[in-house]
This record gives structure tokens, sequence and C-alpha cells, in this order.
């Protein structure tokens, strides 16, 4: 009647059983798949305007009205898919976006240009 009880074996948790199945191999590719996609997520941007680079940021911070200019000759144009126009107001260029999404176009415009230089509107 000297009977030895052994100790209960402790249920696994669902992490723990996903990890002793799949071994140390399956660990190691599972983080090396984990930080691929991390960084192609990071990483990966499609670029507004294929090709396009601005001038550097002081040549605008005197002159809003050459900013305006640019925008309106050079980057609307290239955006074929948003209606916008700009205007000088107070201290700051003022873009207006008449059709299209809102959130796309602001932040195709942001990309290349300073956003204290620029507040934007809805048309």
């Amino acid at each position: 009647m000297n009977e030895e009880k052994r100790p209960a074996e402790e249920k696994l948790t669902a992490g723990q059983s996903f990890v002793k199945s799949i071994r140390p191999a399956g660990c190691a590719l599972f983080l090396v798949v984990a930080v691929l996609v991390t960084a192609l997520c990071l990483t990966v941007g499609r670029d507004p305007i294929p090709g396009y680079r601005p001038p550097e940021r002081a040549s605008y911070e005197n002159d809003l009205p050459r900013l305006a200019a640019v925008l309106e000759e050079q980057v609307f144009p290239s955006l074929p898919e948003y209606e916008m126009t700009a205007a000088v107001t107070g201290d700051t260029v003022t873009v207006t976006v008449e059709e299209g999404n809102f959130v796309a176009a602001r932040s195709a415009i942001l990309r290349y240009f300073p956003e204290d230089l620029i507040t934007f509107e809805r048309g």
C-alpha cells in the first residue's frame, strides 16, 4: 500500500501544444516567416506619383505662391483620380479636394510636401 502518487500531468495551453507539435525547426521557420511578413508590411508602399522628386523644403517656406503653382502644374495633373485645387490662404496653401477619396489624396500630397505648409479641405 505504499503507492507513490505520480504528479498529475499539467494540461498544455494552446500555444505550448502548437510549439510542441511543430518542433524546433518549425519554430525557427515560423519566426523567419513572421520577420519577413513584418518587414514586407512596413516597407511596401505605392508611389503615388512615380518618378516625381519634389524640390527641397526650404525653397517653399518663404514662397507659398510657388508651392501652390507647383501643386497645380506638376502634382495635380499626375493625380487624375482626384479633382483638387490649391490656393494660398494666410501662411499655408489650402488644397481643396473636390472629388475622389479625400484621405488618399491627402496622403499622396503629404508624401512629397511638408504638412505644416499645407492645409486640406473637402470640396
